[in-house]
């Protein structure tokens, strides 16, 4: 998955300003980014790698994560380069790891170059980030952070690189809506909060008493007492939240509590007493929540919930008596929202054990029957598929609840389908339905869903079947649709040739009529590339020779060009079926009573086609590779004044070209006609 980020670059020009920018901010946000990627402090020196800022712009629904360095090439001191990427909240919430992120900062050289600015990066999401930092680095500045929750925290630079990497795996550990509002700066000489909004965290070269002063308010790390509360952090930080099942904890949990800092460390107290031990602590559970109200009445749903989310955990491996005593149990509890989560895995083991009993529950007004609702978006579809196989009953009511199982193959090979579930079908999913269908070797409900499939899915859709046994069944339905044929033909997606050659195989040559755009069989031949059969090759050519002597099509030159000489060494070598030759044969002129063979028919026909027409004469003289081919047509164009003419005008264009081949075509020409 990738994300789309806006960046902005910052830098001296007579002034510090704004340089370049892939995104328009409001006036107000704009002053603020200017403020904040100027240098944090007088007489501040970073590294070369220079240091980081994150802040949020709260009005504009952002976060900024800036790089700055020292610009040393400017003749002004403390002049700075500032690259800042500009993150929606929404995509800030989807990160598992800043590598991307920071692999993306990108310090100029000069002025001029600022054109890598101006648009957004596309930013790679998903790899968690595993970096492992100190612990007892983590737990003095995770301590400070959380325990004195409404501060700006200063924290003594150590090791530039490695405390950068700290802030980095604090604010990745953090639930989306802390993450945020998060503030910090690895380097500050001064503080860099704004009105109305402090930054957490920032770092100093020192923490003497002159550098406190400009920090007024704030606390320093070694001021704040240890909380062995928040050790679940600092563990998690120490082994770089690999597959870190706290993360999760506090993803889940985090969403639903306001209080920023100071709802981490209830929330530490309630995994520790959840999930750290064999059973679960009540009485830790209970203080935790406790704290958790005091933001608010509906800051915690229910230690229940939570009690009930671990008690659950191991429901799949119960035994049928025991599984039965926990159903009975629960059931007797009442109403599902005191907690959903162990209800859903309650109803998932259900379907599991009974698809029946969850149908059955799923109409009434009960715990299962509230258990069998929650659980039926959550089942996977194999699940579901292997719960119908033997309960054939039941498809129709579990299709309208999850349309998606008509999106598989093995759906279809289930006994006992009925069509008619495509009513519940998506309109936006119908080619994967379609794609499923065919895999599982279906064609019954070809003729009503071909029409509804956009033409660029349903040539991929062709594609990806090719082998399909049962793909012919919906290529003739296909081909009674001259209008959509066209499209797919057209969309330049079929690869197959074998698709084109079915498709002419079961239309007729003039059923796609096309006035003043490409012809779609011209269009599909370029983009199907795949080897065909001689056989195959024969029957398109008689297809689309007999489509240029009709009135179909206004690329009658181009088909001629395709057609003409596969079709000629077929006659001149009797290969063709009479049923091929039948598709033209009829469309050939007569020349006289003594011409009877379709060979020289087809020659003279051409010739004045082209000539009748006027089509292209380039086109004329290079029908054919074979070069007596070539002649034939050229002395039987000659015959006739109005020949003559034609070939004078393809003799002229010949000899604007390079190609010593066409000059000697139309020496050849001028020879025949003179």
């Amino acid at each position: 998955m990738k994300l789309l980020i806006q960046q902005a670059l910052h830098g001296y020009s007579d002034g510090h300003r704004l340089i370049s920018s892939s995104v328009s901010l409001s006036s107000l946000d704009a002053r603020t980014m200017v403020v904040m990627s100027d240098l944090s402090g007088p007489g501040i020196k970073p590294t070369p790698s220079g240091y980081l800022t994150g802040y949020p712009l709260s009005g504009a629904g952002k976060y900024v994560l800036a790089r700055t360095w020292i610009a040393g090439e400017m003749s002004r001191p403390g002049c700075v380069w500032t690259h800042s990427l500009i993150i929606d909240n929404s995509d800030l919430a989807v990160l598992s790891s800043v590598d991307d992120l920071l692999a993306a900062f990108t310090r100029p050289k000069d002025l001029t170059q600022n054109h890598d600015y101006t648009k957004p990066l596309s930013i790679n999401v998903g790899r968690h980030n595993t970096s492992k930092v100190s612990s007892r680095r983590a737990n003095q500045v995770v301590n400070a952070l959380y325990s004195a929750p409404d501060d700006t925290i200063l924290v003594e630079v150590e090791d530039a690189e490695g405390d950068e990497q700290l802030v980095l795996a604090i604010w990745m550990q953090q639930w989306p809506r802390l993450r945020r509002a998060f503030g910090f700066c690895t380097l500050a000489g001064i503080d860099r909060s704004r009105k109305g909004e402090k930054l957490d965290l920032q770092f100093v070269r020192s923490l003497t008493r002159q550098v406190k002063t400009h920090f007024p308010g704030a606390l320093t790390a070694d001021e704040v007492n240890d909380n062995t509360a928040l050790q679940p952090l600092v563990f998690d930080l120490a082994i770089g939240g690999e597959n870190s099942k706290f993360r999760e904890f506090l993803r889940k949990t985090g969403g639903d509590v306001d209080g920023g800092r100071r709802a981490m460390e209830p929330l530490c107290l309630l995994y520790t007493s959840l999930f750290t031990g064999n059973n679960p602590n009540l009485p830790l559970a209970v203080q935790a929540l406790e704290k958790l109200k005091s933001f608010g009445s509906q800051q915690a749903r229910s230690v229940r919930i939570l009690i009930a989310q671990r008690a659950t955990e191991q429901i799949e491996k119960l035994d049928s008596q025991v599984f039965n005593f926990v159903v009975d149990t629960v059931e007797a509890s009442g109403s599902t929202n005191d907690d959903p989560i162990a209800a859903k895995r309650v109803g998932i083991e259900l379907w599991r054990r009974s698809p029946t009993r969850f149908i059955e529950a799923i109409h009434t007004d009960s715990f299962l029957g509230g258990a069998s609702l929650l659980a039926l978006p959550a089942l996977g579809t194999t699940e579901l598929i292997e719960g119908l196989r033997e309960n054939s009953d039941l498809i129709r009511i579990v299709v309208r609840a999850r349309p998606d199982l008509l999106e598989r193959p093995e759906f279809w090979r289930l006994d006992n389908v009925e069509y008619d579930v495509l009513d519940q079908m998506e309109i936006e999913n119908i080619g994967r339905v379609v794609s499923a269908l065919i895999y599982a070797g279906k064609s019954e409900p070809a003729l009503s869903l071909v029409s509804k499939v956009q033409s660029d899915e349903l040539a991929s859709i062709l594609n990806s079947s090719v082998d399909e046994p049962v793909l012919n069944n919906w290529l003739i339905a296909l081909s009674r649709m001259p209008s959509k044929m066209a499209d797919v033909l057209g969309s330049g997606r079929i690869c197959h040739r074998s698709i084109v050659v079915a498709l002419a195989r079961f239309s007729d040559p003039d059923s796609i009529r096309i006035k003043n755009i490409e012809d779609p069989w011209l269009v599909a031949l370029r983009s199907a590339t795949s080897e065909s059969t001689q056989n195959d090759e024969d029957y398109l050519a008689a297809f689309l020779l007999s489509r240029a002597l009709g009135e179909s099509s206004q690329a009658q030159a181009d088909l001629f060009l395709f057609a003409y000489s596969v079709v000629y060494q077929a006659l001149r070598e009797r290969r063709l079926p009479a049923d091929v030759e039948h598709l033209f044969k009829s469309r050939l002129d007569w020349s006289g009573w003594f011409v009877l063979d379709n060979l020289t028919r087809l020659r003279e026909t051409v010739v004045r086609r082209f000539i009748g027409k006027n089509l292209d004469p380039m086109t004329f003289v290079e029908l054919s590779d074979d070069a007596r081919i070539i002649v034939e047509l050229i002395v039987d164009a000659a015959r006739t004044t109005r020949g003559q003419r034609y070939l004078r005008k393809a003799a002229k264009k010949l000899d604007e070209t390079d190609n010593e081949m066409d000059k000697a075509k139309a020496g050849f020409i001028r020879k025949v006609i003179n």
